[in-house]
């Protein structure tokens, strides 16, 4: 029988939609992969993380605190398989894809972060994902017993007030500083990961990758106007109109009254004409 191929934009929203606890934010971001490399193997790659999680389990099981179980997940994915953030050449899309650090063991925080947050839970470790300004952390524990560590870093710990630090270097003296240490949920995690492969796509005039990402964050967060905003633009470059149409007519739906509504109104009524064609009425 011949093997069939998935569909990756179907794979992934099947993968998200589900409750949002159920999400295996690996999958759902291989799938993502495989959008730009058509017949990514998803299944061999969640037999790495398959993989990585037996090699660290038992030392997990037998590790007396938090401490102990990070230690272990640090000598396992930055010691023994050397993954390490790529600085020199950040803005690769390569840093982003899961498959492609995997290979490479080069990637950016949230790609870097989404290994050891899944490799920890297959292995037994609940850690959750923290969306700093410009930075993605993990929290392992709770509450006296809660660490924060730096993927990125080779999976350096920091102290709350560490990361509150880096808020606030980031986002100016926020008295809301603390809230961006609340978790993540996996929606979230997902929708990030793909703002920045749309942001670099876009920066390099890359409006049919921009697009893939763009379309898969309106899986993820449909009611996120700045990406409503993004894809109608996208969508114009490319001379897609109605569906450019379609875009901001939600993102007029959806955006705070202190944009400017009134200017989107007029694009949009624009879109329609050019929808339409020259030839038929208005």
């Amino acid at each position: 029988m011949p093997t069939v191929i998935e569909n990756p934009r179907e794979a992934f929203w099947r993968a998200v939609s589900v409750p949002d606890p159920d999400i295996d934010v690996a999958t759902a971001s291989l799938w993502i992969a495989a959008e730009e490399y058509p017949g990514l193997d998803v299944v061999a790659y969640l037999g790495k993380f398959a993989l990585l999680a037996a090699r660290a389990k038992s030392k997990v099981r037998r590790a007396r605190s938090v401490y102990d179980a990070i230690y272990v997940l640090n000598d396992l994915l930055f010691e023994t398989e050397g993954l390490c953030g790529n600085r020199s050449e950040y803005y690769d899309p390569r840093n982003s894809y899961l498959s492609d650090v995997l290979d490479r063991k080069l990637g950016i925080p949230i790609a870097l972060g989404v290994i050891y947050m899944e490799v920890g839970r297959r292995a037994g470790i609940k850690l959750r994902g923290i969306g700093l300004p410009g930075h993605f952390v993990l929290r392992a524990g709770e509450g006296q017993a809660e660490i924060y560590l730096d993927p990125f870093d080779r999976g350096g710990l920091l102290t709350r007030r560490e990361c509150v630090g880096l808020v606030r270097a980031s986002a100016g003296n926020s008295p809301e500083a603390e809230r961006f240490l609340e978790p993540y949920d996996n929606r979230s995690i997902l929708r990030r990961a793909l703002t920045n492969l749309k942001a670099i796509y876009l920066k390099q005039n890359d409006q049919q990758r921009a697009l893939a990402a763009a379309e898969r964050i309106r899986v993820v967060a449909p009611a996120l106007w700045e990406n409503l905003a993004d894809l109608a633009r996208i969508h114009t470059r490319l001379g897609h109109f109605e569906a450019a149409a379609q875009s901001l007519a939600e993102y007029v739906d959806l955006a705070p009254d202190s944009h400017d509504i009134a200017t989107a109104r007029e694009t949009l009524r624009q879109l329609r004409q050019m929808a339409r064609g020259p030839d038929e009425p208005a």
